[in-house]
């Protein structure tokens, strides 16, 4: 099998066995994304209230940032509620989850439309805020899978420690609480100590 690729004035030949891994290279390329160990990429949203957070403010928190489109929205609550569940003691309240929707695909005259849907009618129970990314900022910089919850756990440093996806089940959680235990668990260093 020969396949035959065109880019600008050169032609690239591939055998079948070279065809492969420039489909790799060509997937690896596509879908770029933050490893984990790396500085985890600082971004600045506003939420439905027009309030702005910006990653880098969080820094010295332990991070959980729950990203999930219209139909992966439904699983965020599998993910969030053991997590504040197991996690609610003043000790432990170091962990910030933030949650984001994915409207990347959401046009622009509706916005305002989309925007006010995430705003409580009821002023007794107003809903938490939810960062609203427009433009698919987080999921280019960390990776994104449609119609389910994507998890990034970023540590104290700013460092990108885990990432998953899915429905929030008793094997999607798992080992974000073992790895969130592990890091609760070691000392912190307090600020100009070496």
């Amino acid at each position: 099998m020969r396949v035959i690729f065109f880019a600008k004035d050169r032609t690239f030949k591939a055998s079948s066995t070279t065809f492969p891994l420039l489909v790799l290279i060509f997937a690896a390329i596509c879908v770029a994304q933050t490893r984990v160990g790396v500085a985890a990429p600082t971004f600045t949203l506003r939420d439905q209230y027009d309030k702005a957070l910006q990653l880098s403010d969080l820094r010295g928190s332990l991070v959980v940032l729950v990203d999930a489109d219209r139909t992966g929205n439904q699983f965020n609550g599998a993910w969030v509620k053991p997590l504040r569940t197991r996690y609610n003691t003043p000790q432990l309240q170091q962990i910030r989850i933030v949650q984001i929707a994915h409207l990347s695909s959401v046009p622009g005259f509706l916005h305002n439309y989309v925007k006010g849907k995430f705003i409580s009618k009821d002023s007794a129970h107003p809903n938490g805020p939810v960062l609203l990314d427009w433009e698919g900022i987080v999921a280019k910089a960390y990776g994104f899978h449609d119609e389910v919850s994507n998890i990034y756990l970023i540590d104290r440093d700013g460092i990108l420690r885990f990432t998953a996806s899915g429905k929030g089940t008793t094997t999607d959680l798992d080992p974000l609480i073992q790895l969130l235990d592990k890091i609760i668990a070691r000392p912190t260093n307090p600020p100009n100590s070496i």
